[in-house]
């Protein structure tokens, strides 16, 4: 059980990076975009931030990747340490623009999504994800892929996981700016004429 956990762990935080990198560089000014909107980081820092973010991301990819394929226990879990600290900053930063009353784009994917408190909590259940996945590779070693069954169920359980958080933010989104259901209008009556009836002309 403890080797199915760090495996899905391993693999939910592998495919959040992928998804994160291949965002920034299919789109490379949504990030840089959005720094800027958030108005917190210098105007002339806001590019290179941008690109030290997507590097790191996918460097950990590479490496998570690279740790698993040699089974180094060590590698594995100095990368998902990384990326826990790299998840929680993102975690504390999108809190501090929040707190501070700013908006802006989220800029962690290829649509235009408001940064939300949704986007805070995914951050930090990544995180959670990591640490997770670098504590068990310490009791468990280096995620093995066992039989086949096994397998195609560590990798469908990383997978579920990946979308249900990489999707939150934009599906509590969508359900808050979800138009309210038209009522009808009430049907409106005739006055009473003296005596009780109806007035008709």
């Amino acid at each position: 059980m403890t080797t199915f956990l760090a495996t899905a762990a391993t693999g939910t935080v592998l495919l959040a990076l992928l998804a994160g990198c291949a965002g920034h560089l299919s789109r490379p000014s949504g990030l840089p975009n959005a720094l800027h909107a958030h108005q917190v980081l210098p105007s002339g820092s806001v590019r290179t931030a941008a690109v030290a973010v997507t590097a790191a991301e996918g460097l950990l990819l590479v490496g998570g990747a690279a740790a698993l394929l040699t089974a180094s226990r060590t590698g594995l879990g100095v990368v998902l340490t990384v990326t826990a600290l790299l998840f929680a900053g993102y975690a504390g930063y999108t809190r501090h623009v929040l707190a501070s009353g700013r908006g802006g784009p989220c800029g962690c994917a290829r649509s235009d999504l408001p940064l939300s408190g949704w986007v805070t909590v995914r951050a930090a259940a990544l995180a959670a994800f990591a640490a997770t996945g670098a504590l068990l590779a310490g009791f468990a070693g280096t995620p093995q892929t066992g039989s086949g069954a096994q397998t195609v169920t560590t990798a469908l359980a990383a997978a579920a996981f990946a979308l249900l958080l990489w999707t939150l933010p934009a599906a509590m989104h969508d359900r808050g700016t979800r138009p309210a259901p038209a009522t009808s209008a009430p049907v409106p009556t005739r006055p009473l004429a003296a005596g009780g009836r109806t007035w008709t002309s």
